[in-house]
């Protein structure tokens, strides 16, 4: 009897409720020694307490937010950080029009910024400080809910999870700031207005945005990619282009054509040395493995039939084309950098479909 009462008492600490309870423990146990690492604990503790409007899971993602927001801040001033930096202060002098790239076009990042500051006298730390928090504000409070209601914590667990999420959000990218903003648009798809409003605002925050115009536009298509005849060309054109530069040169040149000058020769610059310079996956055999591994993903994502909400139909989507489009595009740095940023930070909406649907992909 004395045996039972030991396993129950086991069983209950392990289980049920006390799980919230250890979560949260080692959370703060870790948040108080290293900050960055309690917010994994911390958050799979909001995960398990599923109750709404629950205070202390705001409390938490406040913190989550406030922790890397402030981690983020204190980072050295160098690379593309210092460059922005740069331009900030640049306020001062000039508008934020004259500030902006892309001949005034790309304003909206320090349009925002000049009461920034304005307001703090020019300084540098709040101006890295109230982006970054602007960013994990948007992600953890908006984009995870507005994409899993449910499981909204997990799946922050996942994108913060991914290494980039924090490591891009140090250098204050433009690019980084657009697809935040384009996610914000992506919660309003039932709502034109506001997806096109929103939309071109990411694009006047980077230009780069349009690369995602056919994906707004083509996304209720998403019964084309389950249909055999698509599913068999995406494999013929994937083992091919893979193996032949003189495809993708044509592709991408293809695709330069309708780009501003400054990026489509960069791009074709880069495109031209493709297969031209020896990389990880050299040897054919390897190359043709690692290939079929990809497209039989991509395959598998394609065949999914569970589609909820209309956030999913974009997911899937981006899937299967960013898939291939990153995969053969791997040795255009520029190119596949540019179109394939949308999962650099946010890696972890990789996992939407198996956090969502219990690995049933």
């Amino acid at each position: 009897m004395q045996k039972n009462l030991i396993n129950n008492s086991i069983n209950s600490f392990t289980s049920g409720k006390n799980d919230k309870v250890i979560f949260l423990f080692i959370g703060f146990a870790l948040w108080f020694v290293s900050p960055i690492l309690g917010i994994f604990a911390l958050l799979y503790f909001v995960y398990l307490n599923k109750k709404e409007n629950s205070r202390i899971n705001l409390l938490i993602l406040l913190l989550v937010v406030i922790t890397i927001t402030v981690f983020v801040s204190s980072v050295d001033i160098i690379s593309d950080l210092a460059v922005y930096v740069d331009n900030y202060e640049l306020l001062g002098k000039e508008t934020p029009f004259e500030v902006a790239g892309g001949g005034g076009f790309e304003f909206v990042m320090w349009l925002v910024s000049y009461p920034v500051y304005v307001l703090s006298g020019g300084s540098r730390y709040a101006f890295i400080f109230f982006w970054s928090l602007v960013i994990n504000l948007v992600t953890f409070l908006v984009i995870v809910k507005a994409f899993s209601p449910r499981k909204y914590a997990l799946l922050a667990l996942f994108i913060v999870a991914t290494p980039n999420f924090i490591g891009y959000q140090a250098f204050l990218l433009r690019q980084y700031i657009a697809i935040i903003i384009f996610f914000v648009a992506l919660i309003y798809l039932d709502k034109k207005i506001w997806l096109w409003t929103i939309y071109l605002l990411s694009v006047l925050t980077h230009i780069g945005n349009l690369l995602y115009l056919p994906i707004l536009l083509l996304y209720n298509k998403v019964k084309i990619l389950e249909s055999k005849i698509t599913v068999f060309f995406v494999v013929i054109f994937g083992i091919t282009a893979a193996f032949s530069a003189s495809i993708v040169f044509d592709l991408a040149s293809f695709v330069a054509k309708f780009l501003p000058s400054p990026y489509s020769s960069i791009i074709l610059i880069k495109t031209y040395r493709y297969g031209r310079e020896q990389v990880a996956s050299s040897d054919l055999g390897i190359a043709f493995v690692e290939q079929f591994i990809v497209f039989m993903i991509i395959i598998l994502l394609v065949n999914n039939k569970v589609v909820k909400h209309p956030q999913e139909k974009v997911l899937k989507f981006l899937y299967p084309i960013f898939l291939a489009v990153m995969f053969m595009g791997r040795n255009i740095f520029l190119f596949s950098n540019r179109f394939a940023f949308i999962f650099f930070p946010f890696g972890g909406l990789f996992y939407y479909f198996i956090i969502e649907h219990n690995l049933n992909i």
